[in-house]
């Protein structure tokens, strides 16, 4: 199964646009957002998706009741601190800050690890984690939106620029 992995976007609908555009070309079947949507009209954007949507809050996410009900509005699930679920039969942690990656990836509890906040990409394996930052998918702090396209049959991975 091929899922999107998407963080930061922080209100920049263009980049948001492009990004679906791209899940959509893969068909991916599950959308996973790391966090800081920023704001419900954003969110809004999400619902386009042909994927399950889930996310997590980031630190920049605000009117967090109004986001929740956008994102619930089109089935999608928004998270408080963390996501934790099973997806193609992959164990999956997903939150926003970078603080306790380390020691879930080392756990060995986890067979992906997702995080955002950093807008640096991050993606590497610790044990049998498979731990993904997939950087910002706005352009604002490195020049360069992204986005991941995760197979979760082998748990390769493929880096999609957005701009």
């Amino acid at each position: 199964m091929l899922i999107g992995i998407i963080s930061d976007s922080h209100d920049h609908h263009a980049n948001v646009s492009r990004a679906l555009e791209i899940f959509d070309k893969h068909q991916v079947e599950y959308v996973l957002h790391g966090g800081d949507i920023v704001s419900p009209f954003t969110a809004r954007a999400f619902s386009a998706l042909k994927a399950k949507f889930v996310a997590v809050f980031g630190n920049n996410d605000g009117e967090k009741l109004f986001l929740t009900s956008t994102v619930e509005s089109f089935g999608g699930e928004i998270h408080a601190y963390c996501y934790k679920g099973e997806i193609a039969g992959k164990k999956v942690f997903m939150t926003h800050t970078p603080h306790d990656v380390e020691e879930v990836a080392a756990s060995g509890m986890y067979d992906l690890v997702i995080y955002g906040h950093t807008h640096k990409q991050d993606i590497r394996e610790v044990g049998k984690t498979l731990i993904v930052n997939p950087g910002e998918s706005t352009d604002w702090i490195t020049g360069q939106g992204h986005v991941v396209i995760l197979n979760t049959d082998d748990m390769s991975y493929e880096i999609e620029e957005i701009n």
